[in-house]
């Protein structure tokens, strides 16, 4: 074949095309465990850490020695499968994750929601009482940096503790959010329901407060089955929390 003619070089260039595609997908098949596997860790990773527990040894053997076990309620707060590592939170399918920090009880929910730019989520603890919240992580698309993207920051991950989801029967969640600076705590304007905004990124804020909110009174039932009490029939039983005061739009 003569090199030098065109039909050289559309063959040569068609040639190199599947050659190319065929090794990058080859590599991509290859590689998808390893990502996957990384993929699981963090998730086991932001699981512990919304627990306030540090990694000991390898991830994976760390959540294993916390994680006591795991499970997938439905609305009505009933068990639906046993285990709930690779179920996605939905309306339908509520996963749980039960742990032992040092003799300490703790349950572990997801998180997801929307902020200003694209997706929000996260983990969210729970002492026994599901009632008081231990800790959170927050993770995001797309926020912008140095303001929305703040949300994954401790000193703002930090309100969150000790906050109250409930008063009596009726659900209240983060019911407040005000313009203050979280980096020197002020617990919004109610210390037990309040937290402070991020500075120049309402939007973000008030995106976290709604998915803190809402992903949590869909347990509603689930806390009121572990204290022996009546489940909800269903999760629009539960009282709306009341709307964030904070009013400023920024970011």
């Amino acid at each position: 074949m003569n090199t030098q003619s065109n039909g050289y070089t559309v063959v040569y260039s068609a040639i190199m095309v599947v050659v190319v595609a065929a090794a990058l997908t080859l590599i991509a098949v290859g590689l998808k465990p390893f990502q996957q596997a990384n993929i699981d860790n963090e998730k086991r990773q932001n699981i512990l850490k919304s627990a306030g527990i540090a990694i000991e040894g390898s991830v994976e053997d760390s959540y294993n020695k916390y994680v006591k076990k795991s499970y997938v309620v439905d609305p009505s707060g009933k068990v639906i499968k046993d285990d709930a590592f690779k179920t996605e939170l939905s309306k339908e399918e509520l996963p749980v994750y039960e742990i032992d920090k040092n003799g300490e009880k703790l349950y572990v929910v997801p998180l997801k929601g929307n902020g200003l730019w694209g997706a929000i989520w996260g983990f969210a603890s729970l002492k026994a009482d599901f009632n008081t919240i231990n800790g959170v992580v927050f993770d995001h698309a797309s926020e912008t940096p140095g303001l929305g993207a703040e949300m994954t920051q401790q000193y703002f991950c930090d309100q969150f503790s000790e906050k109250e989801l409930f008063d009596g029967q009726t659900f209240v969640g983060i019911s407040s959010v005000t313009k203050n600076n979280p980096k020197v705590k002020g617990d919004g304007e109610d210390p037990k329901h309040g937290i402070d905004a991020i500075s120049g990124s309402t939007m973000t804020t008030n995106g976290v407060q709604a998915m803190v909110n809402d992903c949590l009174k869909a347990y509603g039932s689930f806390k009121a089955t572990i204290s022996g009490g009546k489940p909800q029939a269903s999760i629009d039983e539960i009282p709306d929390a009341p709307e964030s005061k904070l009013t400023n739009v920024n970011e």
